[in-house]
């Protein structure tokens, strides 16, 4: 087997970034607009709500113009619809990919709290969860699927 050439964790980044791949940060705003948007206040049937800039700044944390920039490059990315001091819509791919961050980040917690015996792995898993492959976090559900820990 050939042998592997080792680069720092910016270069791993900045090599599944060049294949399609987000930044940590964008996967962060990603997985908070989902979460906003399918909140209580979201509409009948499960339709998901706009969410305001405001609101995203907030729960992350940051700036409003910090989410108002970040806001505008994931709709230039696809992600989502945005206008300038106006609402987040997210698109079906950007539904599809904050659902499954979503996910990711719930299996993640989960299994490092069944590793450890404790619950209390939340900012852990948000560290972590940015460098799984999607093969590794389906191996993770399937270990605590096969050791009867929650969904």
């Amino acid at each position: 087997m050939a042998e592997k050439e080792f680069l720092t964790d910016s270069g791993y980044a900045g090599e599944a970034r060049k294949n399609g791949g987000i930044t940590p940060a964008a996967e962060d705003y990603l997985e908070m607009i989902c979460r906003l948007a399918h909140s209580d206040e979201a509409g009948e049937n499960g339709a998901l709500r706009p969410v305001r800039i405001g609101e995203l700044a907030e729960k992350l944390h940051v700036s409003p113009s910090s989410a108002s920039r970040m806001a505008q490059t994931m709709a230039m990315r696809g992600f989502v619809d945005f206008r300038r001091y106006g609402f987040i819509m997210l698109t079906a791919e950007g539904a599809e990919t904050g659902e499954y961050l979503m996910r990711r980040h719930r299996i993640v917690q989960d299994f490092l709290g069944w590793l450890r015996g404790d619950g209390d792995c939340f900012e852990e898993a948000e560290r972590i969860e940015h460098h799984l492959s999607r093969k590794t976090v389906e191996a993770m559900e399937k270990k605590l699927a096969a050791y009867g820990v929650k969904k």
